[in-house]
C-alpha cells in the first residue's frame, strides 16, 4: 500500500510527507481497538479501504489542494463506493477522537536534523531515504516516533562514515538522553524497522519507488511516476492522471 500511495502521490505532484502522515493515521486508528478497527484488521479489503481513506484525510491536512472524491473512486477502479469511503472516514475520525495532527517520525527527524549544527546534505538525503524504507514496515507503529527518527539519523552518519562535530555530538547526546536511548537501543530499533544502508543491495531491493525529490524541499515542479508494478488490486494507471 505504501508503494502504491507513493506512486499516486508522485503522479499527482503531491508531497511524499502526505504518505507518511496517512500511515501514521492508519497505525493510530488500528491501535484504538474500536469495533471498526477490529473489523479492518480482520478483512483485507477493509484494510485497503482504511489505508486509502487515511490518505484521503492526510491530503486534506497536508496539501494546499483537495483530492476529489470522484478521482479517489477512479483511483480505486470502482472497488469502493463514495459512501464506503465516507463511512470509513467517519469511523477513523471518531476512533481517533478527531486527534489527527500527531507528529510523525518524519516530523521528528526533520526537527532534529534542523537543530543539528552544520549538517551535511548527504546525511539529510540518506536519513530521508531510510525513513521512506522504514515507513513500509509494520513495526514502525510499535516505535516511538522520536526513537524511529533518531535510529535513521544515527545510521545515516554511520553509513556515510562521517563523525559528528563536538557541537553536534553534544546536542545528539542530549537528544538521546531526553528520549532515553543508547547505542544498543538504536541498533535494536534499526533492526526492528528493517532499515539498512541506502547504498546496500538489500535497501535498494526493499525501498520501493525511488524518491526523486528531497522530502524537505516541497517542490511542486514536475510529476515523478514510478515505473514499478503495484500489487494492490486497486492500482491505477498513473500515466492517465
Amino acid at each position: 500500500m505504501v508503494s502504491w500511495l507513493c506512486q499516486i502521490t508522485d503522479a499527482l505532484s503531491l508531497n511524499r510527507d502526505t504518505v507518511g502522515l496517512a500511515m501514521s493515521l492508519l497505525d493510530r486508528f488500528l491501535s484504538t481497538s474500536t469495533e471498526s478497527a477490529e473489523k479492518v484488521l480482520s478483512d483485507k479489503q477493509q484494510f485497503q479501504l482504511a489505508a486509502i481513506t487515511c490518505y484521503f484525510i492526510a491530503v486534506k491536512i497536508n496539501e494546499p489542494v483537495q483530492l476529489g472524491m470522484d478521482l479517489l473512486v477512479q483511483m480505486c477502479r470502482g472497488c469502493y463506493e463514495k459512501s464506503e469511503i465516507t463511512s470509513m472516514e467517519q469511523d477513523i475520525l471518531f476512533s481517533l477522537e478527531w486527534r489527527i495532527s500527531a507528529p510523525t517520525p518524519l516530523d521528528f527527524m526533520r526537527h532534529i536534523l534542523a537543530l543539528l549544527p552544520s549538517i551535511d546534505e548527504c546525511i539529510i538525503d540518506s536519513a530521508e531515504q531510510l525513513m521512506a524504507n522504514a515507513n513500509k514496515h509494520l513495526s514502525i507503529s510499535t516505535c516511538a516516533p522520536s526513537a524511529a527518527a533518531c535510529a535513521c539519523i544515527e545510521l545515516s552518519f554511520r553509513e556515510a562514515d562521517i563523525c559528528m562535530s563536538p557541537d553536534q555530538e553534544l546536542f545528539w547526546n542530549e537528544i538521546c538522553r531526553v528520549i532515553e536511548l543508547d547505542a544498543s537501543d538504536l541498533l535494536g530499533i534499526q533492526q526492528q524497522l528493517g532499515v539498512s544502508s541506502p547504498h546496500s543491495k538489500s535497501f535498494r531491493d526493499n525501498a520501493g519507488p525511488t524518491i526523486t525529490r528531497t522530502l524537505s524541499r516541497g517542490s511542486s515542479q514536475g510529476s515523478y511516476v514510478s515505473s514499478g508494478q503495484s500489487a494492490s488490486p486497486v492500482a491505477i494507471n498513473v500515466a492517465s492522471l
